[in-house]
């Protein structure tokens, strides 16, 4: 026996009223595919207020950032709100886990092996990932197939801007596991889950079925997919019957080719019986068929070419109606679905790089920020220089003259330290700006 193993991300908004069951009676009437005479199967394994969590987790590290801004307009005063408003963060992540599908689920004893296994593996499921932080549990069993949302909020530190602790699901997973690939973590972090769920499966006597991505299929899906096979059936046997009819009409088909053409014959002397005056047999002419037809050359070619087109036509014929057309349409037919799953699984790729690319686009503008930031910090720390040193300096030239030396002093030690890293040379920002404000002062006609 063997069972399909599934975990992916939700690719709808999360809707934990639905994954709860404390929707409205208008919202149960549109979920027609929850069997309402199950729910009291369903197992609600963790309910918590996610603002509750937020509190939990960074409230301290809320507290110490406020506490280090000297402007209120930069204090944050609810870090969920905060999170909620951002585009570039979500508050939190939700799995869809499942085991099997719904052809599996005839048998009520393979439910509860799935909901064994389920409840297994989220009862580890915090010990293993110790930043992401469980919220809400729960596994459907009263769908067509048992399966669990699993909702948390990754939680990654060790920021040196902002929070010291954020959300973060990429930075949160390769913290708990060094191991993980650094630019495609979350297949990594799947495939450990996935495959701990099938080891789960395995001491049961159970392989892993690989089917495509293995993804959940809703109630729809399904109908679709029996109202395609009764259609296919019903096709087959309208091609059974027309082949019956085609070998009917066959066996009545006269292959005969006419042509027009005549028989060959010859004049031929044959005794009359009787005798002339001088004794001998009288003879008289007359015709007898030779044995030959005689066709004129443009009718021959005419027949040639039709007894090889006719000797193709009932070859093809003969290899049409000895082909088993239903397993041909079958075999197209799985062909076709072969090619469905491959593009299907192309399409969850491109959905997870376009994932990937919003992550990278939202890492990248964070670093943009932060290199503003530092430009800005450097532009303040070299206005602070500049006056410290006026002030402690006589006369324009000597702080010319101790500036400059500065100015050189960074710039020998950002080279340095390119070299070090094996990095091209270039100007530091600390040079760039007295660059620009040599450039400002002359255009002045003035000196720094």
């Amino acid at each position: 026996m063997s069972m399909s193993v599934s975990l992916q991300k939700s690719t709808t908004r999360t809707n934990i009223k639905h994954n709860n069951r404390t929707m409205s009676e208008k919202e149960k009437e549109q979920n027609t595919h929850i069997d309402d005479s199950r729910t009291d199967e369903n197992k609600y394994l963790v309910q918590e207020d996610i603002k509750e969590l937020y509190e939990r987790e960074f409230g301290e590290a809320l507290e110490n950032y406020n506490a280090k801004q000297t402007r209120s307009d930069r204090k944050i005063k609810d870090y969920y709100k905060h999170i909620e408003a951002s585009k570039k963060t979500a508050t939190q992540q939700e799995m869809i886990v499942q085991i099997g599908d719904k052809d599996d689920f005839t048998n009520e004893d393979n439910r509860k092996l799935a909901n064994e296994v389920l409840e297994e593996w989220f009862h580890g499921f915090e010990k293993r990932n110790v930043n992401l932080k469980v919220y809400n549990a729960v596994i459907h069993n009263d769908e067509a197939s048992p399966h669990m949302h699993l909702n948390f909020v990754p939680v990654a530190d060790g920021y040196k801007r902002g929070l010291e602790k954020q959300v973060a699901f990429d930075r949160a997973i390769k913290q708990q596991d060094e191991t993980l690939n650094k630019t495609r973590p979350f297949q990594d972090w799947r495939e450990n889950e996935v495959n701990l769920l099938a080891e789960m499966l395995k001491e049961r006597g159970i392989e892993r079925k690989f089917v495509g991505k293995n993804e959940y299929k809703d109630v729809n899906e399904y109908k679709q997919k029996k109202d395609l096979e009764k259609e296919i059936q019903q096709l087959e046997e309208n091609l059974s019957y027309k082949k019956n009819e085609l070998l009917a009409f066959n066996e009545q088909v006269s292959t005969e080719i006419k042509i027009p053409a005549k028989r060959e014959t010859k004049n031929v002397e044959v005794p009359t019986g009787e005798k002339n005056i001088f004794g001998k047999p009288k003879t008289k002419t007359q015709k007898e068929l030779t044995g030959n037809v005689v066709v004129p050359e443009e009718n021959f070619k005419k027949l040639m070419s039709a007894a090889k087109d006719n000797k193709q036509l009932k070859g093809t014929l003969d290899k049409i109606l000895t082909t088993d057309i239903a397993k041909v349409n079958m075999e197209f037919a799985q062909a076709n679905e072969r090619l469905s799953r491959d593009l299907h699984i192309q399409t969850e790729k491109n959905k997870e790089l376009r994932v990937e690319n919003m992550e990278l686009q939202r890492e990248n503008s964070r670093l943009s920020n932060r290199i503003s930031d530092l430009k800005h910090e450097i532009g303040l720390i070299y206005q602070s220089t500049k006056e410290f040193l006026k002030e402690r300096t006589d006369g324009l030239k000597a702080f010319k003259n101790v500036f400059k030396d500065l100015v050189d002093k960074v710039k020998d030690k950002t080279e340095e330290s390119q070299i070090n890293r094996n990095e091209p040379l270039k100007r530091n920002e600390f040079e760039k700006i007295h660059r620009k404000e040599l450039n400002k002062e002359r255009d002045r006609g003035m000196e720094l």
